[in-house]
């Protein structure tokens, strides 16, 4: 059960885009799954670690302005899962009429991002910034204003944080199931508020739907511990 103001046809296309996601993560050649698994190697091709739904849905309910499809090793995984998934439902669903866009990256983007796309979110206030950024004639942009045209917090930086969809986690009775990863920068309290008030964002989200989402600080220790310390009373 859910209590939810998201219109109806958000819910079924989440739900109808982690099948179809998945289904095209299990019909890839063993070669293909090789070059999706961290190290190359086909016992450790895990697709919990690489799903994109969470990020997809976090665009079509407004967080985020744009979900970037790519991977830097299989170039031809984004067009796979676009033409797999997300183009057909974005076509049932007339999600263009609906202020969506889908496109693939061209030159000179591509030299960052080959064969990727983007599903972008027209009604976001920072939709402006994706176009400067993905839609452009030189490679100006920073690792500052991609993380912003793609809904990060904070700047850009050495540690990563990860939201891990939980309720996908134990039905897949897998460690983990990132829905999304970034990285940021200065370990400050303020920026610690700034990533759980990001985080909370995401969260209210995902109760909507009945799923409960959650935070892997283990690579940020100096979060973690502050993480910690307020669960456990110990800071005020």
């Amino acid at each position: 059960m859910t209590d939810s103001d998201i219109d109806d046809f958000k819910i079924t296309f989440f739900y109808k885009f982690k099948s179809l996601e998945w289904d095209y993560l299990q019909s890839l050649s063993d070669n293909k799954k090789k070059l999706l698994s961290r190290d190359d190697q086909l016992e450790n091709y895990n697709p919990c670690h690489i799903l994109e739904y969470g990020e997809i849905f976090a665009t079509l309910c407004g967080l985020k302005p744009c979900t970037l499809l790519a991977h830097y090793v299989m170039h031809e995984y984004a067009t796979g899962l676009v033409e797999k998934a997300l183009k057909p439902l974005f076509d049932e669903y007339e999600l263009e009429k609906e202020g969506f866009e889908l496109w693939k990256l061209k030159s000179p983007v591509t030299e960052l991002y080959r064969g990727g796309w983007i599903f972008a979110n027209k009604k976001h206030e920072q939709y402006s910034l994706v176009k400067q950024v993905f839609v452009t004639t030189s490679l100006s942009s920073n690792k500052v204003d991609i993380g912003r045209a793609l809904g990060y917090p904070l700047p850009y930086g050495k540690y990563t944080i990860e939201y891990i969809d939980d309720t996908e986690s134990k039905e897949r009775n897998t460690c983990c199931v990132p829905i999304l990863e970034y990285n940021v920068g200065a370990a400050s309290e303020e920026n610690f508020t700034i990533i759980l008030f990001h985080l909370d964002e995401y969260a209210k989200l995902w109760k909507k739907i009945g799923r409960n989402l959650t935070i892997d600080l283990s690579e940020h220790p100096l979060m973690e511990k502050w993480f910690t310390d307020i669960k456990n009373g110990r800071k005020k």
